[in-house]
């Protein structure tokens, strides 16, 4: 059987639900309706409670486990992006420097000094 991971609200009050419910069940007032001859469907009462809400948990952590890996999944994807995105750059500059025999400019400053000059030529 897997284990059941209690992690998110929804997990926690399930669990809390399910406890109730089965201190219901185990309750002396419940468990004098049974007694002594139906016991055995009492137990299978409190088995089958128990068989729910695992399915509902493990239904939740699935659930929880898919949407995190889905997020990790985008998340690495944005990376990747932003990495090409990095590359592509990179080698824009280094094409720049080599046709144009220029240092890279990184300042808007420096850019515009530059474009300045292209306009108004100093002879």
């Amino acid at each position: 059987m897997p284990v059941i991971e209690i992690v998110s609200k929804e997990e926690r009050e399930l669990w809390s639900t399910r406890n109730a419910e089965l201190n219901e069940h185990a309750s002396y007032k419940t468990k004098q309706q049974y007694f002594p001859k139906n016991m055995d469907e009492w137990e299978e009462k409190g088995k089958e409670i128990e068989r729910r809400y695992r399915q509902e948990l493990l239904s939740l952590n699935k659930q929880r486990k898919d949407e995190k890996r889905q997020k990790e999944e985008h998340q690495k994807e944005e990376e990747r992006q932003k990495e090409r995105k990095r590359e592509t750059m990179r080698n824009t500059r280094r094409t720049v420097q080599k046709d144009k025999n220029m240092s890279t400019r990184f300042s808007l400053r420096q850019a515009a000094q530059a474009l300045l000059e292209l306009k108004n030529p100093r002879f």
